[in-house]
């Protein structure tokens, strides 16, 4: 039975990144909410991972009575308590006998959903060589900024020179577009929310950092810079 999603503007459907996800989640032993449809609810977490198998291992009521309801139910639903919303959901439960004791065993869900508050995670972006460009349209050209940070709601800018009138306070800033490494050019326009700080340089150039916003961001388009942050997010934990 394949469960749709309550939010597929933030659902997930590439397997590697479902597993990422929840390794993370194992990682940090993040607090799961997990309920059935029966009133049977338990706070767990996720124990670990077996792709290969295509299993993931959640931790046990010390009660066997809830133990044995939950894989009695034919639909539980699982939701992380803290930090970004990470839901998914699975027919069938079963209790397996590990290394460390017994846990629930599902199998690696087609579909979580990943649900960020625009003020959560904003993520600093590759700087130097490797750092992101967004293009916004100035008269008959345009401008190239590069994005300090990025979130799910928007992202940073730092500009140089100017001062550009095309930045006034909440101005739409449309057909604007930003190239992401593998992905590609992604179009997107922009509301200027705005102006962190203004330095001057030691050669005297003005350097300005700008919040935007994504205004009317296309679920396509929401759903790749989606991947990338976690791509970016990867790369970041295999560095640290």
């Amino acid at each position: 039975m394949t469960h749709q999603a309550e939010n597929p503007e933030f659902a997930i459907h590439n397997r590697k990144e479902i597993v990422f996800v929840l390794e993370d989640l194992a990682k940090h032993r993040t607090p799961v909410n997990l309920d059935t449809p029966e009133g049977v609810g338990l706070v767990t977490s996720v124990l670990g991972v077996n792709s290969e198998g295509n299993h993931v291992y959640m931790d046990i009521s010390p009660d066997d009575r809830i133990n044995e309801r939950i894989t009695h139910s034919k639909y539980v639903s699982f939701v992380t308590q803290t930090g970004v919303k990470v839901r998914w959901h699975a027919t069938h439960l079963h209790l397996v006998e590990l290394q460390d004791g017994n846990a629930f065993s599902m199998h690696v869900p087609a579909v979580i959903e990943r649900i960020q508050r625009r003020e959560y995670f904003r993520l600093s972006t590759p700087q130097g060589s490797k750092a992101l460009i967004c293009r916004i349209p100035n008269g008959d050209g345009a401008i190239e900024a590069n994005i300090v940070d990025m979130s799910l709601g928007g992202i940073g800018i730092s500009v140089r020179g100017g001062p550009y009138e095309v930045f006034a306070p909440d101005a739409l800033l449309e057909g604007c577009s930003v190239e992401l490494p593998v992905i590609g050019v992604v179009p997107m326009n922009l509301r200027v929310r705005g102006i962190w700080t203004s330095i001057k340089t030691k050669s005297g150039e003005q350097v300005h950092r700008l919040g935007l916003e994504f205004e009317g961001l296309s679920r396509a388009a929401a759903n790749v810079i989606q991947r990338y942050l976690i791509q970016l997010e990867a790369e970041k934990i295999n560095l640290t």
